[in-house]
């Protein structure tokens, strides 16, 4: 029987039978809520803010069982896995290889990449945005911690904010600036962003200089 736990941002995958395997998700790469400190790749994918961490576990089992299936029809070799794209209850598809993606190498890694709650395909340059839109989300949130109650997501506020003083060293400005960069060299067309990241809020402020 296939398990899943998240340690950290990754999920990782313990498959069981005649041949055992661990595999791996990042969540950095291919989750909206944990992608802040992430790194893109040439083309991406990204969980949707609205899709749990219990739905990772859950679809990760799944996943397994599937690969359990395949291992026990091949007779225990896994190299049939390598690039196997699977589909769980959700209609979402995750591909299976190996994270030196070496296909002779044991399957090691898993992620996401399509169907519902899933942008994929997303060019370096949107997911940079998608990245940075998060960060300026993650600099708010913790000033409200600190109970700094400014609303930084009105134009007006946010830009009379930045001229104070030492206005350009508050974090949220540093990450609202670094963020409109961003957001300047990905898409013209903001719908997928929005829908992956629920901020629309944001990438309002974002594109209103």
């Amino acid at each position: 029987m296939a398990t899943a736990t998240i340690t950290g941002n990754v999920v990782n995958l313990g498959v069981e039978g005649a041949t055992p395997l661990q595999l791996s998700m990042s969540l950095q790469r291919h989750s909206y809520r944990h992608c802040a400190n992430s790194a893109s790749g040439a083309l991406n994918s990204l969980f949707h803010s609205t899709v749990d961490d219990a739905t990772f576990v859950a679809e990760a089992v799944e996943v397994g069982e599937m690969i359990e299936e395949l291992l026990l029809k091949a007779g225990g070799k896994w190299a049939p896995l390598f690039g196997k794209t699977l589909t769980v209850g959700s209609r979402r598809t995750y591909l299976v290889d190996n994270s030196a993606l070496n296909p002779n190498g044991s399957p090691n890694h898993f992620f996401v990449t399509g169907g519902d709650g899933v942008w994929a395909k997303i060019p370096q340059f949107d997911y940079v945005a998608a990245r940075d839109v998060r960060r300026v989300e993650e600099a708010i949130a913790t000033r409200q911690e600190r109970k700094d109650k400014y609303d930084y997501l009105d134009p007006k506020k946010f830009a009379a904010k930045q001229a104070e003083s030492g206005g350009r060293d508050n974090p949220v400005v540093v990450a609202v600036v670094a963020a409109r960069v961003s957001l300047g060299q990905a898409s013209s067309d903001d719908k997928a962003l929005i829908a992956a990241s629920g901020r629309k809020d944001i990438v309002d402020l974002l594109r209103n200089r």
